[in-house]
């Protein structure tokens, strides 16, 4: 790693979670092994019940209550801390006990021994009793399409259950509002950051409905708006190009069937195909315009990107 003495940091991101914050708090082992320091810093994201008074009573803990922002943008503000803390490690460890903090140590193990940048928990989906068929077949589709677009092999794309070295602090700029799970592995394929999971266990947990989302299928439509966005932000040339090249195709198809009926009948009749070859053509051209916007619009946020990397390196030399 990056010096003899490893700070780690956990940061346990809640939104009304007076029932569990205490359990988490008390299940976080007090030594881990790897590590020479372990802070505990409590994101309390707008509650509006007691779990900020609840985590106060805990000792060495640091509690940052925020106005309600949504658990992307806590967790950012969670990033940013830890940049400002100097860890070596950032763990996330959701609020709700979900996840055995036990597992930190196997968790980030892979970033101590064999510098991994990023490391999922994964949990065992198929024996989690409070997961319905539909919300597994829809974790595991979830999941499968993640490892497709990252080229990352993970079991667990959903997990909040992860571990981030330095390196990935340094790198990582969440700005999407609704999660952070997907956009991590986007961010990280395009800045080559290595990326592995661990299988983990779970805690019981209450069937309860989901603080993010009224649905299964509201969950499912925002996540494939977000992998759209993602798609837009990082790879706008092959997501426009790719669009663009449907369109020519369709536009050039039409008119070859135009001209042939052009050159085989009397000439007249069909100009109906002449008018979508050339609004789709016209609009294949636009789009590949976009593209290569888009293509330069990347370039930029890439050589701002480095700015926002040397910028929090200097917050850990100072």
């Amino acid at each position: 790693m990056y010096n003899n003495f490893m700070k780690l940091v956990i940061q346990i991101p809640c939104n009304n979670e007076e029932e569990n914050i205490s359990a988490v708090l008390s299940s976080v082992p007090k030594k881990i092994k790897g590590t020479d320091k372990v802070e505990i810093i409590v994101l309390d994201d707008g509650s509006k019940d007691n779990t900020a008074n609840i985590a106060k009573t805990f000792k060495n803990i640091t509690v940052i209550k925020s106005k309600k922002i949504g658990l992307a943008k806590i967790f950012s503000l969670g990033i940013k801390e830890a940049v400002r803390r100097k860890a070596d490690i950032l763990v996330n460890l959701d609020g709700d006990n979900q996840y055995n903090a036990l597992d930190i140590e196997k968790l980030i193990a892979p970033i101590i021994e064999d510098d991994f940048d990023i490391v999922i928990g994964s949990r065992p989906i198929d024996k989690i009793k409070t997961f319905s068929f539909i919300k597994k077949f829809f974790q595991k589709l979830g999941t499968y399409i993640v490892r497709i677009i990252s080229g990352y092999n993970i079991k667990d794309a959903s997990s909040g259950f992860r571990a981030y070295s330095r390196n990935a602090l340094l790198n990582l700029n969440i700005f999407n509002n609704y999660t952070y799970t997907l956009e991590d592995f986007i961010q990280a394929s395009s800045k080559n950051l290595k990326v592995t999971d661990v299988n983990i266990d779970v805690n019981k947990q209450l069937n309860r409905k989901s603080k993010l989302f009224s649905s299964m299928y509201v969950y499912m439509l925002k996540q494939a708006v977000t992998l759209i966005r993602f798609f837009i932000i990082y790879r706008p040339f092959r997501f426009f190009g790719f669009i663009s090249l449907l369109l020519f195709i369709s536009g050039f198809i039409i008119g070859l069937r135009f001209l042939i009926y052009y050159l085989t009948s009397t000439g007249s009749g069909h100009i109906q195909s002449l008018i979508l070859c050339s609004i789709l053509l016209i609009a294949s051209f636009i789009v590949f315009m976009m593209a290569i916007i888009g293509d330069l619009f990347t370039i930029n946020r890439k050589l701002l990107e480095d700015v926002q990397f040397k910028l929090r390196e200097n917050e850990y030399k100072n």
